[in-house]
């Protein structure tokens, strides 16, 4: 990790207080003028450092910037950072990504139409969430692609407990929830070479609220923020988290141990749920009354076990790979 780096995950543990430029020498056993210098990269990166005489240094906590050069220099892998200031979506920009010989990373402060599963849309205000877009060529065979909006959302579950000490549980495929209520979705897309069979592109869009803001009337008794967190971190931090988590499980493949850690952090399995859209009718906001139904298991794949509580197939058991549920 670079100085630099070194430097702004201080500034982030000190939160409001200033460090001054002898202590923080013997943090990073460095000169006084190399600190001096590893500020003014932050300061000429768009970083606020604010420096007082004889105090120190400290980051304006009003400001959460994302920077390129900062997750690009967290990653142990070579990729490419886009950062944008408004785009409609960032799965959108991903797709117009030409070379895929490497990753690509898409996140913007603000998106006008960010977009969640099943059409529905994303609410994505300026500065207070993290909207990112994960996009690369895959690798692998057809049995492991279906695993991979399970590897993701573990991906973001396990970068949440690191970088901010929250817990969020998964609420089956790919929704994160923090005391009852949303505060993650992800969306994956895939596009496909019908002459070859093979998979071209996939596209992992996550949106995160990750800072307090006024949430529409029809959001606000459902979705939260990553509120008081244990530990201070900035969007930068979470970031480049899940990049460096999710791809770790997607070159380290291990289908058991990715099953096994989404199953210990889901909160539906045992439960009554309601299955909604594919052959169970409209969802629920279009009307539908959906079946109703219990969570058993996760399978190998990632798909949903569950035990039909009514219909003509009651107590019969089914494995459901799309949709989706909401608990009784």
């Amino acid at each position: 990790m670079s100085t630099s780096l070194k430097l702004l995950e201080i500034f982030n543990e000190r939160g409001d207080r200033y460090v001054s430029g002898q202590e923080l020498a013997g943090l990073l056993g460095l000169s006084r003028n190399s600190v001096w210098k590893a500020v003014k990269k932050l300061q000429d990166q768009g970083f606020p450092v604010e420096s007082k005489p004889s105090v120190g240094y400290r980051l304006a906590q009003a400001s959460d910037l994302l920077s390129a050069e900062y997750i690009e220099e967290a990653l142990s892998f070579p990729c490419q950072v886009h950062v944008l200031e408004k785009v409609d979506s960032t799965n959108n920009y991903a797709k117009t990504i030409g070379d895929l010989s490497y990753p690509h990373i898409v996140l913007a402060n603000e998106q006008s139409g960010g977009r969640g599963r099943l059409g529905r849309s994303f609410y994505s205000p300026p500065g207070t969430g993290l909207y990112m877009s994960l996009v690369f060529r895959p690798k692998l065979e057809l049995a492991k692609a279906m695993l991979i909006t399970t590897m993701a959302a573990l991906a973001v579950c396990q970068a949440f407990e690191e970088v901010t000490g929250a817990g969020p549980k998964i609420k089956w495929v790919n929704d994160l929830y923090l005391q009852g209520k949303k505060v993650c979705g992800i969306l994956t897309e895939a596009e496909s070479n019908f002459e070859t069979g093979s998979i071209d592109r996939i596209i992992i869009g996550i949106g995160i609220n990750c800072f307090a803001c006024s949430f529409p009337e029809e959001l606000a008794a459902k979705a939260t923020y990553i509120e008081s967190p244990r530990k201070e971190f900035s969007r930068n931090q979470l970031a480049a988290a899940i990049a460096e988590k999710f791809f770790s499980h997607l070159k380290n493949f291990d289908s058991r141990r990715i099953i096994r850690e989404y199953k210990s952090r889901s909160f539906i399995l045992g439960q009554p749920i309601t299955l909604y859209g594919s052959h169970f009718g409209a969802l629920p906001e279009n009307g539908g009354s959906g079946i109703r139904a219990r969570a058993i298991d996760i399978d190998d794949n990632g798909g949903l076990v569950v035990e039909y509580m009514e219909g003509r197939h009651a107590r019969e058991m089914d494995t459901i790979t799309s949709g989706e549920i909401t608990l009784r």
